[in-house]
């Protein structure tokens, strides 16, 4: 299923092709799945690309919820811009070098706070 949408960082109109998950120019996620493609998690938070790993024929990317620190992996496309993988792996490069760690996931809410944000459904 084709589901075209409006990136919540960058406002790019991006055109779904059924395997869309993140915009193509900034590379922002949001997180609205719970399983790939089900579209059942109620969080709706942006998720920040934190991740790049390069493989002989494509890169995977890693995202972290702004919301609620759960991170995703996900294949990129030929339609991502070049220039914002790299920018994200020299980011991740540095934040190895500096810490020996990728760089962390938000902090994760209170579990009541979960809760209550969860109570009143996602949020566009």
């Amino acid at each position: 299923m084709r589901e075209d949408f409006t990136c919540l960082t960058c406002g790019l109109e991006v055109q779904g092709n059924g395997y869309s998950n993140h915009c193509p120019r900034c590379l922002w996620s949001r997180h609205v799945d719970r399983n790939p493609g089900d579209r059942a998690e109620a969080c709706g938070g942006a998720m920040r690309p934190i991740a790049v790993e390069f493989g002989a024929d494509r890169a995977v990317l890693t995202h972290a919820c702004e919301r609620c620190g759960n991170r995703r992996r996900c294949r990129t496309s030929a339609a991502d811009d070049g220039d914002a993988l790299l920018a994200v792996a020299a980011a991740t490069a540095a934040e190895v070098e500096r810490t020996g760690q990728l760089p962390p996931a938000p902090s994760r809410p209170s579990s009541a706070a979960t809760r209550t944000r969860r109570s009143r459904g996602p949020r566009g």
